[in-house]
């Protein structure tokens, strides 16, 4: 997203990490997949790490060009990040007036946007003491 005019003239910006106005999203529906999937890729990556097949298989599952000397840790990470892209949605709130804007879709840069109940900022994305 980076930036994104709301509807109350604030503007939401998520340059800064962490960004205590966004956060993320996942569907009730999506979530077996999303622990399924990510699951059976890591198992499948320490499968071939005992089998002294690591390189072969990142070059398979990433691409030929990822790089090879990442931590086993880095690469269950970048697994992980793979399947929340394709399942995640994107929410950031204004600190204007506390609109919510859920993402219309993985990797569709359109959001909808929810008005609360009680009006203006409430930091709802916010982690507690930050």
């Amino acid at each position: 997203m980076s930036q994104m005019g709301c509807p109350c003239g604030g503007i939401i910006r998520d340059h800064l990490f962490p960004c205590s106005t966004e956060g993320w999203i996942i569907r009730d529906q999506d979530t077996e997949q999303y622990y399924d999937g990510a699951c059976r890729d890591i198992a499948n990556f320490f499968e071939a790490v005992r089998d002294d097949r690591r390189v072969e298989w990142l070059g398979e599952f990433f691409t030929p060009q990822y790089r090879t000397d990442i931590s086993d840790e880095g690469i269950v990470h970048d697994i992980l990040c793979i399947h929340k892209r394709a399942l995640f949605l994107s929410v950031a709130e204004c600190e204007q007036c506390g609109r919510l804007h859920v993402q219309r879709g993985p990797n569709v840069n359109e959001y909808f946007s929810y008005a609360p109940d009680e009006p203006g900022y409430k930091g709802v994305l916010r982690t507690e003491g930050a």
